[in-house]
């Protein structure tokens, strides 16, 4: 028995912190907001073109009481982070039901009819999208004595760096997490934005075994003086994907990695989606071509 769920929070314009992501926050809510009704249509379509259960998760008690419980715990860490460990919660309570659980971001839109849990084997692994910067070089420029002069530089006169959902933030602030626990560092940055397991897998991950002191790890990391570059340390966050990376590297869980077909990640300018996407994850929030792309193509 399978199962599909998304989470919709429509949050307050007062729950987003004052930083360099606040206008883009804004913005997205105001974009969910107008493409509810769509995003859960395409969402419900095909789990019934699946023949599975879909559970939309919204702003319920449930949620509040998550929330208020990550508030009086955790104050340190965003409501964008917080949302983010909750649809993690919420895949290991279903798994406690289903024997596989898809979870999609709720700005993923579905266009295809093929069946992800026949297509995607996720016996001996997790099935998700290494995001899109997996190159390590691209990261390790950043040791470059003269980017990293230059960059400490400009953070040192301007305060500003990386947004911790910058891949390259994730890249670092995991690094440093695994280095701190006599790893080499090497991980992968995943975009949990489609998510496919099974409870086997997700108990070898264990997510949550120590979160608590995960956390406090975390913020450790983020805050111990001279380790680290000014500029990569400030960027380090709390974000469910550093410790999904960090999680899967030290409990040794194997990748299913899920290529664009499977998880196309619509970010640019230009608007092009190829024709053998199969779900598109709407990172620019640029739902009004999708929308149109569905209907030209009768999806």
């Amino acid at each position: 028995m399978s199962v599909i769920f998304s989470v919709y929070i429509d949050f307050d314009k007062s729950d987003f912190e004052r930083n360099l992501d606040y206008e883009k926050n804004v913005k997205n809510k105001n974009e969910f907001k107008s493409n509810y009704d769509f995003l859960k249509k395409k969402h419900k379509e095909y789990a019934k073109c699946l023949n599975v259960s879909y559970i939309l998760y919204e702003n319920d008690n449930k949620w509040k009481e998550y929330q208020k419980h990550f508030k009086k715990k955790y104050p340190f860490i965003s409501q964008y982070n917080v949302i983010n460990f909750y649809k993690i919660q919420l895949i290991y309570e279903l798994c406690e039901t289903y024997d596989e659980v898809l979870y999609l971001d709720f700005d993923v839109v579905p266009v295809t009819k093929k069946n992800i849990f026949k297509e995607i084997n996720i016996e001996d692994g997790i099935a998700c999208k290494i995001n899109h910067e997996r190159n390590t070089d691209h990261y390790s420029i950043l040791t470059s004595p003269k980017i990293l002069k230059e960059r400490e530089q400009f953070f040192e006169e301007t305060g500003i760096t990386f947004s911790e959902r910058d891949p390259k933030s994730k890249y670092w602030n995991c690094r440093a997490l695994l280095i701190e626990k006599g790893y080499d560092g090497e991980n992968d940055v995943y975009n949990t934005g489609i998510i496919l397991a099974n409870k086997k897998n997700l108990y070898k991950l264990k997510y949550f075994a120590d979160f608590e002191n995960d956390l406090k790890f975390m913020n450790e990391v983020k805050h111990q003086e001279g380790l680290w570059p000014k500029f990569i340390q400030n960027c380090f966050g709390y974000d469910n994907e550093t410790l999904f990376s960090f999680k899967m590297k030290t409990n040794n869980v194997n990748l299913v990695e899920l290529d664009d077909t499977w998880h196309f990640p619509y970010r640019h300018i230009i608007n092009y989606i190829p024709k053998e996407s199969k779900m598109i994850h709407v990172i620019n929030k640029n739902f009004k071509y999708v929308k149109k792309y569905v209907k030209k193509n009768h999806l």
